[in-house]
């Protein structure tokens, strides 16, 4: 893949993360999440969380939890298989970027279930600095692969 390509899959991934964030923000303004539901009590963390996120993606939870958790669930799995195909293509400039960017996706994910599962405002706080992590990571490979390179 080109950097071109990269490019307009980083810009992509902005447009799409910027999508998150809106309904995130409608989420988290304007709708209650009930303390109990499936996730929400028992069990260690992976299976809580995962009955969770099947509740959210189920519409049971509401349109909006709906969006932000299928959103979300897409986010952290592109970001994962654009850091994994910039380093198996060596994609100079974007390896780093792109990898990072994955880290901050999966912190969010995790930290985005883990706020379902207990309703912590701390763990909204992180899912909200690791998608600001993402944002900026993709944003710094795009400006490092717009510049030329020297020959």
């Amino acid at each position: 893949m080109r950097d071109r390509a990269y490019r307009g899959r980083a810009v992509g991934m902005l447009v799409l993360l910027g999508v998150q964030f809106a309904v995130g923000m409608l989420l988290n303004l304007f709708v209650a999440l009930p303390e109990r539901h499936p996730g929400s009590t028992g069990g260690e963390y992976f299976s809580r969380s995962w009955q969770s996120l099947v509740w959210s993606l189920s519409l049971r939870g509401g349109w909006a939890l709906f969006l932000h958790a299928l959103i979300g669930t897409i986010v952290a799995v592109a970001l994962g298989v654009m850091s994994v195909a910039a380093l198996v293509q060596r994609a100079r400039g974007w390896r780093w970027a792109l990898g990072v960017a994955a880290l901050f996706g999966l912190g969010a994910f995790f930290n985005g279930m883990s706020f379902v599962d207990y309703g912590e405002d701390l763990s909204s706080a992180i899912m909200a600095g690791c998608w600001l992590g993402a944002v900026a990571a993709i944003v710094v490979g795009i400006l490092v692969n717009s510049r030329p390179r020297g020959r």
